[in-house]
């Protein structure tokens, strides 16, 4: 029954696509008025679910909204085609990033060192190295890491590639392969719009097979819906849960609160101009029903609790009121010495904080009630279990005293989803140096409870990962010169990666060769460490159809009209010649040397016009995707 439904699959393609390219053809099964309405209904399925994006903020009259608009994330209107057996394959790859990751970790010397040369021209990893050196490195007021939760919630970005001929391409006939793009480890997005995408896929499918699948009998209706919901099968929202929630009871076992469970919350962490908020708060009400209760921050807002001394660490045989009457009375937090403890945060108002701690005086007296006084003003201070950053990878994103910040919050027990090491590890030259052997076998030997592998799990973990390797080399290094040679004269087949997060970073084309030039310069070659030089993926082509929400009109600036009046959205519908990043969200945590969890729930697919370089959703190079397995 399944070969009939996959071959069926094809039908429904080509005749919805037949409704936007072909105004006057004629299809065998679905009539253009029943496609027009099966749109709607997607459409108003995605209106439902608040499959949402917020515009930029509009300002009139110097006076900004006291909202931003929210408007249709654009996506495609039909799921494409994925191989089960590579989509299997991308499944035990990324669960074996966990083990591999972790034991990289564990070996904080040896992370640190790898990026020894690219600290001279990085500032951005440099501090992070400072800090993560200062921390885990110090034995008298540091942390062991290994001794730590840790967990990530990360993303590992695939993409097909053709291994024929630019011809046979042409001719769709190559034969494709799959290969790893990166492993990202902080701030994974849109996985909560994903699933509702998938969802919305299937509904609609569910419904054409329902009324026009030849074989779609009483007798075997059951088994066909249970066909087609294993097709589309994207659980984000149940691993993401899981992963916080259970990091918040494992942090709740090894620290008792210091002085209610009821008030110890998880946070997470947003960009200041952050538009994603239908994506990330779903996963806020979630934990609420299991009575996690997460708190949102951004970063300007989390700045100013640290500043004013409402974010803060209480160190072992302090009690709270010891904690807050000493970071009080020490001033700026951005200055002096951090050692482990608890983060606390502290939502008391100004005026109680007045009455309960004093202020100081100009003579240096203290107005304030006697300590055993104090309980009332405990009850607006509560600790933080887990930390999610859903920002703070990018430059852009510190100042000063944010690095201060993100220092203090390092040294906490709170568990960093990521912690800096893990951080690390995200970036591109990590992943490129797991192509070298000796690395590989070394970090892969060990299991995800730090036992030792057979040479027979060994051998066949490491055959099955290199599959999916793409070439990724150190463009500075000599003995990579016949690659970036290669490079320079087919610079449309090679791209530079920075050790950055966060799309819109990659070199192509022209810009590939000019910045490889450097190589033939002694003096500036050091400088191509920064980057990775990697071999460019080709996937085959097909057509999608990308529904997109813009503003109507030509004379029009950042969304207004000629009299300064915010223009209304439209939905459009444009037939592109596309390709695919198919992306495998992936939870694990570890608890010293034992694997609490490990495990991949749900994907997220990014379609693309194909003459685009880049493939960043949220600016809008990207609709969100489903994929049909077969």
């Amino acid at each position: 029954m399944e070969k009939k439904i996959d071959d069926f699959y094809n039908v429904v393609q080509k005749e919805i696509l037949n409704y936007f390219t072909a105004p006057n053809g004629k299809n065998e099964y679905l009539s253009y008025e029943r496609i027009r309405l099966l749109i709607e209904n997607l459409i108003d399925f995605l209106h439902c679910e608040s499959f949402y994006i917020f515009t930029n903020p509009f300002e009139k009259k110097d006076k900004r909204k006291p909202f931003q608009t929210p408007k249709l994330f654009s996506f495609t209107v039909v799921p494409q085609k994925v191989r089960r057996n590579l989509l299997d394959l991308c499944i035990q790859c990324t669960l074996l990033y966990a083990e591999i990751f972790d034991n990289i970790v564990c070996d904080i010397p040896f992370l640190l060192n790898i990026f020894e040369h690219v600290k001279e021209y990085d500032e951005f990893s440099k501090r992070i190295i400072n800090i993560c050196e200062r921390i885990y490195l110090s034995k008298e007021h540091g942390r062991d890491i290994t001794k730590d939760i840790r967990c990530i919630i990360g993303r590992s970005d695939y993409m097909l590639n053709c291994i024929n001929t630019i011809a046979s391409i042409e001719r769709e006939e190559c034969q494709e392969e799959i290969k790893q793009i990166e492993y990202n480890t902080i701030s994974v997005a849109f996985g909560n719009l994903s699933s509702v995408i998938f969802e919305a896929h299937k509904n609609m499918i569910k419904e054409i097979y329902k009324e026009y699948f030849p074989y779609m009998e009483k007798k075997n209706e059951k088994e066909i819906y249970a066909i087609l919901d294993k097709k589309f099968r994207n659980n984000f929202l149940e691993g993401i849960i899981n992963c916080i929630s259970t990091c918040h009871r494992i942090y709740m076992e090894k620290y008792p609160p210091a002085h209610s469970h009821n008030k110890t919350i998880t946070i997470c962490v947003l960009h200041d101009d952050d538009r994603n908020n239908f994506d990330k708060y779903k996963t806020k009400w979630e934990l609420n029903k299991l009575g996690i209760g997460q708190k949102y921050f951004t970063i300007t807002e989390l700045q100013a609790l640290f500043v004013n001394n409402k974010l803060f660490l209480n160190y072992p045989n302090e009690t709270v009121i010891d904690s807050v009457k000493r970071v009080r009375k020490g001033g700026c937090p951005c200055t002096g010495d951090m050692r482990p403890g608890k983060l606390l945060l502290d939502l008391n108002d100004n005026y109680t904080r007045e009455i309960y701690l004093g202020r100081d005086t100009l003579d240096g007296g203290d107005v304030s009630i006697p300590i055993d006084n104090c309980k009332p003003y405990e009850r607006n201070i509560f600790e933080v279990s887990v930390i999610y950053f859903r920002s703070l990878y990018s430059p852009a994103h510190f100042s000063e005293v944010t690095w201060a910040l993100r220092e203090m919050i390092e040294y906490s027990d709170s568990v960093k989803i990521p912690s800096l090491p893990y951080q690390l590890v995200g970036l591109k030259r990590i992943q490129m140096l797991l192509l070298d052997d000796n690395i590989l076998r070394k970090y892969i030997s060990f299991d995800v409870n730090k036992k030792k592998k057979t040479e027979e799990q060994i051998v066949r973990d490491i055959n099955m990962l290199k599959k999916t390797f793409a070439l990724q080399v150190d463009p500075s290094l000599t003995k990579n010169s016949d690659i970036v040679s290669q490079a320079i004269k087919n610079e449309n087949n090679f791209l530079l990666k920075p050790q950055r997060e966060g799309g819109k970073n990659n070199l192509h084309g022209q810009d590939v060769r000019e910045t490889l030039m450097l190589y033939y310069n002694s003096e500036e070659k050091r400088k191509l460490s920064y980057y990775v030089l990697m071999q460019r993926l080709f996937p085959s082509l097909f057509t999608a159809v990308h529904c997109r929400t813009g503003h109507k009109g030509e004379k029009t600036t950042n969304g207004k009209d000629i009299h300064g009046e915010e223009e209304p959205l439209f939905v459009t519908f444009s037939p592109e010649h596309s390709i695919s990043e198919i992306s495998l969200f992936h939870n694990f945590i570890f608890r010293e040397n034992e694997n609490i969890l490990n495990e991949q729930k749900g994907y997220l697919v990014r379609t693309k016009n194909a003459s685009e370089n880049e493939g960043g959703a949220i600016c809008g190079i990207s609709s969100l995707d489903s994929f049909f397995l077969v």
